[in-house]
């Protein structure tokens, strides 16, 4: 062996070391947010219940979306895309069925792997920043795993959403943009678009006022060649689509059902945006000051580019505040998802200004924290549907044992239908399997008659009001499947014929 071969393999050493202590931060980065927002989804369905809108609608179109996307019985059939066009259902339906889980199990990790993307996008950030390093590395790692559970994720994952995949998606995309990785962008940009139907205009508001202020500082047109082709696929895309969903889609929008109202803007007054406004104030803390530390960041580095977030996505907050919905007017649980965005641009523009720098990483991990910090004021107020108590809903995860148990009990009560006469099933339940159900089997569609069987988690959704409905009725039989949080009053016997009896044991004098 020469002298030369050692030599050569010697100079190699430093990459390797790097990359071993950068394994570790990495699979830390990507794996406590997947196993947190993971573990919370599956105590979601499983433990405290859940609901068929939205989050059991979601798990079903995940596993059996197919190119129609086609909603469950429970909700009445029809089309999804009349709702929303979101191409990923269709693209990971085929996943699904490759795989050994179930469909609220496919869809826990979904939801897991989108809100780990965050973490994923404000390391690599980081690292491309200038943090580098043993004691960077852990740092950035640190703070990207805390921007994964910031304010207004924790917002969002309290009424599970689909749509943080355009957040992961989109800043994966302006990281690699940043850094002229036009192929990864055009990656990331395409399951952006394909997540949801506006996907397209949230990057073309990005990447429109980008271009103006890259040519404010002088940067020639043929210079942003990559941002001008991606923001015109953006906008034409969005544009096209929602054109064609609004032309060929029977019956209400979700632009009319949530924005609009069937008269448009006829519920809107002074007085109502007045309230919203001081309301996102007061209550939405958590979106306000991260962006009050934006301002005040931009202000002292003299870098208007750490703004363009923010100001991006002004237009889809004014659209929320004159919202005919309530949930989206007062920016409840997902849908001030683009502010996500927004907080997180400060390490793309560092990025785009300076490249990396040591001396620039220390500034740019503390500006970042402290906007992370903000974020946490107010979340005692959020939207919490699901009534869930965070964190120890992260660190609750539901058995396998238990998991199984009730998709077992759900699917055997699907079978016993026939045998239960008039039933009322808990949304909670339904959530499990939607499409096993009927919208008259629902509480919302069961109509004024009394039921013969009622069945309900025992945390469920609307648990208390089916007590009181089979109280009020008499239903005097009272069932509690082992091991799971399914209860069933009736007034049928059920004898072995009856293919949930195998499961059921007498529950106590209290019915729970």
């Amino acid at each position: 062996m020469s002298i030369a071969q050692p030599a050569a393999a010697l100079s190699g050493w430093p990459a390797r070391t790097a990359a071993v202590r950068l394994l570790p931060a990495a699979i830390a980065v990507i794996g406590v947010p997947f196993a947190a927002f993971t573990s919370l989804v599956l105590y979601h369905f499983y433990v405290r219940g859940s609901f068929v809108l939205d989050a059991g609608l979601q798990a079903f179109l995940l596993s059996h979306g197919g190119l129609r996307l086609p909603y469950p019985a429970a909700l009445g059939g029809g089309l999804y895309w009349r709702s929303h066009v979101a191409p990923i259902f269709a693209l990971l339906s085929l996943l699904r069925r490759a795989l050994p889980v179930s469909d609220v199990q496919f869809f826990a990790g979904f939801i897991g792997l989108a809100h780990a993307l965050p973490a994923i996008a404000a390391f690599w950030a980081l690292r491309a920043a200038g943090a580098r390093g043993a004691v960077a590395t852990a740092a950035a790692a640190l703070i990207a795993i805390a921007f994964a559970f910031n304010g207004l994720a924790l917002a969002i994952v309290r009424y599970p959403h689909f749509e943080m995949l355009i957040v992961g998606s989109v800043i994966c995309f302006m990281i690699a943009l940043a850094q002229r990785r036009v192929a990864l962008a055009a990656v990331f940009c395409a399951l952006a678009l394909a997540t949801r139907e506006d996907a397209g205009f949230h990057l073309f508001a990005l990447l429109f006022l980008l271009i103006a202020v890259n040519r404010w500082y002088g940067v020639a047109w043929r210079d942003q060649r990559a941002e001008l082709c991606f923001a015109a696929i953006g906008f034409a895309y969005s544009l096209a689509v929602v054109a064609a969903q609004m032309a060929w889609a029977a019956g209400p929008s979700a632009l009319a059902q949530i924005y609009t109202g069937e008269a448009p803007f006829a519920t809107l007054t002074a007085a109502r945006i007045a309230t919203r406004l001081i309301g996102c104030l007061v209550f939405r803390a958590y979106l306000v000051l991260p962006a009050v530390v934006a301002a005040i960041w931009a202000v002292r580095a003299r870098n208007p580019y750490l703004l363009i977030g923010y100001a991006a996505f002004v237009p889809w907050g004014a659209l929320q505040i004159i919202a005919h919905s309530d949930i989206a007017g007062t920016l409840s649980g997902y849908y001030a998802y683009p502010f996500m965005i927004a907080s997180f641009w400060p390490l793309v523009a560092v990025i785009y200004r300076g490249g990396a720098a040591a001396s620039r990483a220390l500034a740019t991990m503390a500006g970042f924290t402290a906007m992370i910090a903000a974020s946490f004021v107010g979340i005692g107020h959020q939207y919490n549907p699901g009534r869930l108590a965070l964190p120890s809903a992260f660190l609750s995860p539901p058995s396998l044992a238990r998991q199984a148990g009730t998709d077992r009990a759900v699917a055997l009560l699907a079978r016993s239908r026939p045998a239960l006469g008039r039933l009322v099933v808990d949304t909670s339940v339904v959530a499990l399997a939607p499409d096993d159900f009927s919208r008259g089997e629902t509480v919302t569609g069961a109509g004024a008659a009394p039921p013969d069987t009622v069945v309900y988690m025992s945390q469920g959704y609307e648990a208390k009001t089916l007590r009181q409905i089979a109280h009020a009725d008499g239903i005097s039989r009272r069932y509690r499947v082992p091991g799971t949080g399914i209860r069933i009053a009736t007034d049928r016997p059920l004898g072995p014929s009856v293919p949930l009896a195998s499961l059921l044991v007498v529950a106590g004098s209290g019915g729970d």
